[in-house]
């Protein structure tokens, strides 16, 4: 896109009607001019006519006065012409200072704009689109013109002034004293590519990019609204962050969703192919610029295909991934356990694609899009979450009961380290070695984790309210890696080859 493009608002007066001013002002003078000069001369071409029928005393006369008139007539050039001159030569000079003034201030905010949303990684992106955009599309608000480039431009430093309405827009988000504009977050706008509303808060902080992958059936939608529930209330409520949604619609949808989840009832299925994320904005006390996350909800459907997977375009921006694992589409814990699951079918609802098949289709769309050197790891975190622990006693096999047997055995270990070591140990004993292998060789911060979205199985009469279960360590484990929260008391540890069974090399 053109850092300057045609607006439809008017130039500063430097770049556009000084300039033109100053033809106006030379045919102007010189017609008025001219016009109060040819009143001279036909005054006193008048009185001449009419002293022809009074004697040669009169005419004589009325002669002198015409001479005098024409005179003065004459004259009436000479401070015209003058006045002209030094306009034309005193104008440009102006306007030329004027316009290297506003050029500078041009430059100069430009530049603190640039620093500034680099130094914080502040850019426009489309929710629905995911594309990245210079500024959106700005909407008159008044007359629903649009402006594309509604920044400090040759249009105006402070404000554009919209041509069809007459209507003053301002360029920045700062509020300007004295100046009487429409709060620019207040603007209707849009995005340039899809032609999407977007909402105000895009653009006005950190960006964080999270993708929630899985196959189908792995509980993604249940997971993602009850985790952002249990990190609302522990961050509010006990670190004094303030965190909201963006875009009222979001907000709309987490909590119908929630209120369906209370009532003890699941969330339908994603139907998108396309993801949608909802932003949900982090300002922590201390830190002078919010984070907005953005969290990516797609159905575990894409996975089947390369094609599906490839429309992901969000993937270029991706700062860390959450990927769900439902233990029951594991081959082996699904060939020993066959009979409970056969049981509980309906309730567990096994997903039905291969854990493997989609880490790597994952792994190969992330990367074409993020590109890295041979030899190297992507630096990207990634939180390995084996969901559904509720069901089958998996909690008292990787759950918080296993956890505190192991740290009988190791007093130093925290809860999460020891859920951490045992989720692998499940993942390596149940045959997925080798997709444990790839992520700790092809990601350099890889932590496991085990939850339950909903705290039981689901149940056609059942309806009291889900309660989750460790839902949110994984998220904000991951914002914490992003740097999108400080860290508190997220500790990694070396894995050790006496708590882990050896990854057998196929």
């Amino acid at each position: 896109m053109a850092f300057i493009e045609t607006q439809p608002a008017y130039k500063i007066y430097p770049f556009d009607r000084g300039w033109r001013i100053i033809s106006y002002v030379i045919k102007s003078l010189f017609n008025r001019t001219h016009t109060a000069a040819c009143w001279w001369f036909n005054k006193g071409q008048g009185r001449v006519a009419r002293a022809r029928w009074q004697g040669k005393l009169v005419l004589y006369c009325a002669y002198v006065v015409m001479i005098g008139m024409a005179l003065a007539g004459g004259f009436q050039y000479v401070p015209a012409m003058i006045l002209i001159v030094l306009f034309v030569a005193i104008q440009p000079i102006l306007l030329s200072l004027w316009a290297v003034v506003c050029l500078l201030a041009i430059v100069i905010l430009a530049f603190c704009t640039l620093v500034y949303s680099r130094l914080y990684r502040i850019f426009f992106r489309c929710p629905d689109c995911h594309k990245e955009m210079d500024i959106p599309t700005f909407i008159c608000p008044r007359c629903a013109t649009e402006h594309t480039r509604l920044w400090p431009s040759i249009y105006g430093i402070l404000a554009h002034r919209c041509k069809a309405c007459n209507t003053k827009l301002p360029t920045l988000r700062l509020k300007i004293p004295g100046l009487k504009v429409i709060e620019r977050d207040k603007l209707r706008r849009i995005c340039p590519h899809c032609r999407v509303q977007i909402n105000a808060g895009i653009g006005t902080g950190t960006n964080i990019h999270i993708p929630i992958i899985g196959g189908p059936s792995t509980g993604k939608s249940n997971y993602i609204v009850m985790a952002t529930k249990d990190f609302k209330q522990l961050y509010e409520n006990t670190y004094q962050h303030k965190i909201t949604f963006t875009d009222s619609k979001h907000e709309q949808r987490f909590n119908e969703s929630l209120r369906r989840l209370l009532s003890g009832l699941e969330l339908v299925k994603t139907p998108d192919m396309i993801a949608h994320a909802y932003n949900l904005k982090i300002q922590s006390p201390k830190s002078p610029v919010p984070k907005l996350a953005y969290i990516y909800d797609i159905a575990g459907e894409v996975y089947f295909s390369s094609k599906d997977t490839q429309m992901q375009e969000y993937y270029k921006y991706i700062d860390g991934i959450i990927f769900v694992i439902d233990p029951f589409a594991i081959p082996h814990y699904a060939h020993s356990h066959q009979t409970e699951i056969h049981r509980y079918q309906s309730f567990i609802r096994p997903s039905s694609l291969d854990i493997m098949e989609t880490y790597e289709r994952m792994f190969q769309m992330f990367e074409e899009s993020v590109g890295l050197r041979k030899g190297k790891r992507f630096p990207h975190p990634i939180a390995i979450v084996v969901t559904k622990v509720d069901a089958l006693n998996l909690e008292q096999e990787i759950g918080a009961w296993a956890a505190r047997n192991l740290r009988l055995q190791d007093p130093t270990l925290t809860e999460d380290d020891a859920i951490h070591i045992l989720v692998r140990n499940f993942l390596c004993k149940h045959g997925l070695d080798h997709f444990v292998r790839d992520a700790e060789m092809q990601f350099s911060k890889v932590r496991y984790f085990s939850c339950s979205a909903l705290g039981r199985m689901p149940g056609q009469f059942n309806r009291l309210p889900f309660v989750p279960v460790r839902v949110a360590n994984p998220l904000i484990w991951l914002l914490s890696s992003t740097r999108a929260i400080t860290a508190q008391k997220v500790v990694t540890v070396a894995l050790g080859p006496q708590v882990m069974p050896p990854i057998a090399v196929r």
